[in-house]
């Protein structure tokens, strides 16, 4: 039997990211507002500015560089604005702990994908830190052979760096911006890393825009989480008030629907369990 390749995106398609980080950033930010004597609504827009300075809306520590924050701890080291921060910090992770976890059947279906020879790797637009983080939390890391992140600013604004583990050599591969998804240049790029045909290459993802129209131009077998669109559109929303996306992107992504409006992939799965009938074929 040939080998298989399963690549599969991260972020709503092995756990719901918009649901859990919503949940864990409004946290933090109402604790802020009663530290710092802020509303709301300016320190989302103080968010939203250092968010697009990195390129990222899930840059770590961005608290750190907020202006109401150095306004009022001016001259402290970042150490001590983190301590004075530690209840909002605190808030964020004790939230992150309660709502991060797989989707249903997540971990036994890559068990079973492993075991029938399978080569499992992850591609994520996440930064690094973040992205692998949450796959050696969520204890999966030991299912995947490689994983591919987009190159960006990962700067991390702490001099503890205790809580970050560093992936095993060799694990990551970084991918240049300009293969941003949608581009299918990234696939082939992957299946040419793994030494696998693009015939015999399967792409998981949840963005029918991002992921299927994207494997599908790179002429590999498409399969859309359906699963993963189905979050509170409250929370999008809420997202969107400290995006990292600028005018640019905003219109690339409305471009990028119209180009793509009619995409349909090779494959739905409406669990995550559903994979296993997909690649056992």
């Amino acid at each position: 039997m040939s080998k298989k390749l399963l690549i599969t995106d991260l972020d709503n398609t092995l756990y719901d990211w918009v649901t859990f980080f919503t949940s864990s950033f409004r946290g933090m930010v109402d604790e802020l507002t009663t530290l710092l004597g802020v509303d709301e609504e300016e320190l989302l827009n103080e968010f939203r500015a250092v968010h697009q300075k990195y390129g990222n809306s899930e840059q770590p520590f961005a608290v750190l560089e907020l202006p109401s924050v150095l306004q009022k701890f001016p001259g402290l080291t970042r150490a001590e604005v983190t301590h004075k921060l530690d209840p909002a910090l605190h808030r964020f992770n004790s939230i992150r702990k309660r709502t991060l976890s797989l989707y249903p059947g997540s971990a036994e279906t890559f068990q079973h994908l492993t075991e029938r020879g399978v080569t499992i790797v992850g591609h994520t637009e996440a930064i690094l830190a973040n992205a692998y983080w949450r796959i050696k939390t969520l204890g999966i890391d030991r299912y995947f052979s490689r994983l591919y992140t987009l190159q960006g600013m990962d700067a991390i604004h702490i001099s503890d760096k205790s809580r970050w583990v560093d992936p095993p050599h060799g694990f990551v591969t970084v991918l240049p911006r300009e293969e941003r998804k949608p581009n299918p240049r990234l696939i082939a790029d992957i299946c040419r890393h793994e030494g696998i045909e693009l015939t015999n290459t399967y792409y998981l993802g949840d963005s029918l825009v991002r992921d299927i129209a994207m494997a599908n131009n790179a002429g590999v077998n498409s399969i859309w989480a359906r699963y993963g669109t189905q979050y509170d559109p409250a929370c999008w929303s809420y997202l969107v008030k400290v995006t990292h996306w600028t005018n640019e992107d905003v219109a690339r992504e409305k471009d990028l629907k119209a180009r793509f409006s009619d995409v349909k992939p090779d494959y739905t799965i409406d669990s995550f369990p559903d994979l296993s009938r997909i690649m056992d074929e």
